[in-house]
């Protein structure tokens, strides 16, 4: 049974559990975010220069534009091409790594969890804040001409036979705005049951009209979105026109103790030379 705490409400519980995500509104003070937001910009940069100086890369940006306008990117999309602290998870959109990193110290994470500390544990069926796991620290960027991504779930579930409660869950913190035209996340509501077999459960769901339609929550700085790692979703589309509109979410994935995700980012580093090294 979920359990309620001083700052979580039933409702908000019951709605986590039925739709497998949640939207908290102002709920993180801007000032704090400002940090993390120029933080953020310098990392970005760094990690690209960092590829770049070790011949990772052709370029010190994440992309450049041939002579025709298209964008050309730096790296290519996939685990098989990419790095332990850097993920391009599809064409110019990122996920940067902050636990396996090297590079730029980021901003302490004291007055986000002080916010959440009341309201994560409940939804991982744990009672205080102490028992939670950050099992991952990461930037999510998505780029002006980024497409929108494949339906997927972030990890699977731990039974075939039955459901389970949560044991997983994104935090996403925009450090930006999050509106129709740089891209929501988007969401199934309720498709964390349907992942133990997606094909025929889906397919059930539909033929019982119980399958629910995608939803895009838009949101502002001081906003947050908790989904279960286990609900379909997607990254939308950056429509922006102007390179410098990327649209950055910090994400923080705690779950019970005893997880670990091993299969989101591969074991080589930018920090080990290519045989293409520039310096």
């Amino acid at each position: 049974m979920l359990k309620v705490s001083e700052k979580s409400s039933l409702a908000e519980l019951e709605t986590f559990e039925r739709d497998g995500f949640l939207v908290l509104h102002d709920i993180i003070s801007p000032l704090v975010l400002d940090e993390w937001r120029d933080f953020s910009t310098i990392h970005w940069q760094e990690t690209f220069q960092t590829l770049y100086e070790n011949g990772h890369t052709s370029f010190p940006n994440h992309c450049r534009h041939d002579d025709d306008g298209n964008r050309v990117y730096a790296l290519n999309v996939g685990m098989k091409h990419c790095f332990r602290e850097i993920v391009m998870r599809s064409p110019g959109r990122y996920e940067i790594s902050l636990l396996h990193s090297n590079a730029s110290k980021h901003p302490s994470l004291d007055s986000l969890m002080e916010r959440l500390s009341g309201i994560i544990p409940p939804l991982l069926y744990l009672d205080s804040w102490s028992d939670v796991h950050i099992i991952n620290l990461s930037l999510i960027v998505s780029t002006p001409g980024s497409i929108d991504q494949p339906w997927h779930a972030d990890g699977g579930h731990l039974s075939v036979s039955k459901h389970l409660p949560c044991h997983c869950l994104n935090v996403f913190v925009p450090l930006v705005n999050v509106t129709e035209q740089n891209g929501p996340t988007e969401l199934r509501p309720g498709t964390h049951f349907h992942t133990r077999h997606l094909v025929p459960m889906m397919l059930s769901a539909k033929a019982r009209k119980t399958l629910q339609s995608p939803v895009a929550p838009l949101l502002a700085v001081g906003d947050v979105l908790l989904f279960d790692y286990r609900v379909l979703h997607r990254g939308k589309a950056n429509q922006c026109q102007r390179d410098g509109d990327v649209r950055t979410l910090l994400c923080i994935t705690v779950a019970q103790p005893w997880f670990k995700d091993i299969v989101n980012f591969p074991k080589r580093s930018i920090e080990s030379k290519s045989e293409n090294s520039n310096i």
